[in-house]
């Protein structure tokens, strides 16, 4: 397993960290998160967000696809809303969303099931890379779990409701405890004097890992953030990777 334990901390990190994908839209960019403010209910936060910016990238495009689409994805169990018409006309799905492609507009779809075109007109794909060196903490690793347990397990008990912190917590949708989490290790200093940069987490869609990283400077008021972009690239309906995500969630795309 690559990385090391951190002497100071007790943390697993590593650096093997390249580039990574993350999806936005054009009106944001790919380097501006909507930052988090100290005492707000982090119910709505994302996993490992903390009061300043934390943005998202993947291991691969079809990590980004699957963590950006999973909620239109339908519900253990849940025929498609379209599945009834097109049995009424003896067609199937596929061959009824063709005739409805030309005819339905896409903004008008906006529920589980369908991927509208305006959806991905709005938004690009970006690749970004990590312009110098720096640690991030394999939050899943045993060593950082220990970690995490010794260092805030109080405050995990008494404000998340903890028992234990497991890969099942770290997984599950408690914000309170991930965000907790994640706000405790980027207050840390590591044994060569340097901060992590971020986490490295498994995506729960399976496939890979990843990645969630702090705007250090851009929450300080300072420009020159070694994570860059590129200049981003369209979403078009047959790119493959888009097409195994939804093929998979059983999303029909407009």
């Amino acid at each position: 397993m690559s990385g090391r334990q951190c002497a100071r901390t007790g943390l697993w990190v590593i650096e093997d960290f390249r580039y990574g994908y993350r999806i936005a839209t054009t009106s944001w960019g790919p380097m501006n998160p909507l930052p988090r403010l100290a005492g707000d209910d982090p119910a709505s936060w994302n996993r490992y967000d903390t009061p300043g910016s934390t943005i998202y990238l993947a291991d691969t495009e079809e990590i980004a696809f699957a963590e950006m689409l999973s909620s239109f994805a339908l519900k253990l169990g849940e025929v498609h809303p379209l599945q009834k018409d097109a049995d009424f006309l003896g067609l199937s799905l596929e061959e009824y969303m063709a005739e409805l492609a030309g005819e339905w507009d896409g903004q008008q779809n906006m529920q589980p099931g369908f991927l509208p075109r305006h959806w991905r007109d709005r938004r690009l794909l970006y690749r970004l890379g990590l312009q110098a060196p720096g640690w991030w903490v394999d939050v899943e690793h045993p060593d950082s779990i220990a970690a995490i347990s010794g260092g805030i397990g109080k405050q995990l008990s008494d404000g998340a409701g903890l028992e234990r912190l497991t890969l099942g917590v770290l997984h599950g949708e408690n914000r309170t405890a991930t965000t907790l989490i994640a706000t405790w290790l980027r207050s840390l200093t590591l044994d060569d004097e340097t901060e992590p940069v971020g986490i490295r987490f498994r995506s729960k869609h399976g496939g890979g890992y990843s990645w969630a990283y702090w705007l250090r400077r851009a929450d300080t008021g300072l420009t020159g953030d070694p994570m860059t972009a590129d200049d981003g690239t369209t979403i078009e309906s047959n790119r493959p990777s888009l097409l195994a995500v939804t093929s998979r969630f059983n999303i029909k795309i407009w």
